[in-house]
Order: C-alpha cells, then structure tokens, then sequence
C-alpha cells in the first residue's frame, strides 16, 4: 500500500477509535512481539509467528508517527540509519 494511502487509513483509525485506544493497542502489539521472540528463540514459535507480530508492530509505529507528525518520524528514521551507515563504515563490517 502506498505512503500516502497508508497514513489515511492510520488517521482513520485514529479518528474511530481515538488516541488512547490505539495507544493502548500499541502496548499489546509489542507485547504480543516479544512473546513471539521469546519463544521463537525456545524453538516454540516459528518465523512466520514472529513475522506477523512484526508487521502488527509496524503498523502501530506508523500509526503513531501520523498521530505525532509523519514527516518528523521519516527524518530521524533517516538519521539514524545515516547514523547506522557510518558505524559500519567506520568499525568495518566485520560479522
């Protein structure tokens, strides 16, 4: 789905069922991931279990980034990429 078309359906979202509902729906997505990591690493979830929570979660980041102003999250998620890149490139990349 394209940006524009999901930051729509983000603040329609918001609008129905209002800020601290989905704030709240944040906290349970999160939850819901580290369960999922949890036991992904004892050999008792499978990646697509993980996946699914992973992409619950991004969902409610963006979500929250449209309530707190998309174009602020896209700047620092680029700088701190930035920031990532340079890290690499200055320790090396050594796995």
């Amino acid at each position: 789905m394209e940006k524009e078309k999901r930051i729509e359906l983000y603040q329609k979202a918001l609008s129905k069922w209002g800020e601290e509902a989905q704030l709240n729906m944040v906290y349970e997505e999160v939850g819901e991931l580290l369960t999922a990591l949890s036991r992904f690493k004892r050999g008792r979830a499978s990646h697509y279990d993980v996946m699914t929570e992973l992409a619950d979660v991004s969902i409610m980041v963006e979500q929250m980034a449209t309530l707190m102003k998309y174009e602020d999250f896209e700047k620092e998620k680029d700088f701190k990429l930035n920031r990532l890149k340079e890290r690499l490139e200055k320790y090396g990349n050594n796995n």
